[in-house]
């Protein structure tokens, strides 16, 4: 019984990260690095990062974020790694909450 409720919290804990590869604070560096909110702070009147909590954003799914990430690379002339993907959606995950 003592099994089935680890591999039970275990499972609990994996689902409850929808990006587990990825690095928040690898994450972090790479956005301020390539300046990602400088197309958000037009748009949200100063405070790029408003965009991520808005009630009627785009990005409702994990799915969803790493889409975005891919065609917002092309905003900051950067061509991130599948691994830089990881790390940015998992930062940008502290907004988004997804789980």
């Amino acid at each position: 019984m003592i099994f089935v409720l680890a591999l039970l919290s275990v499972a609990t804990v994996a689902s409850a990260n929808p990006f587990p590869k990825g690095n928040a604070q690898a994450g972090q560096k790479l956005f301020e690095k390539y300046d990602c909110n400088s197309c958000h702070n037009s748009m949200m009147g100063g405070d790029g990062n408003k965009i991520f909590t808005r009630i009627d954003r785009r990005r409702n799914s994990p799915e969803e974020l790493i889409d975005q990430i891919s065609m917002c690379s092309g905003n900051v002339k950067a061509h991130f790694t599948p691994q830089e993907t990881q790390d940015l959606a998992a930062y940008l995950n502290i907004f988004y909450k997804f789980k």
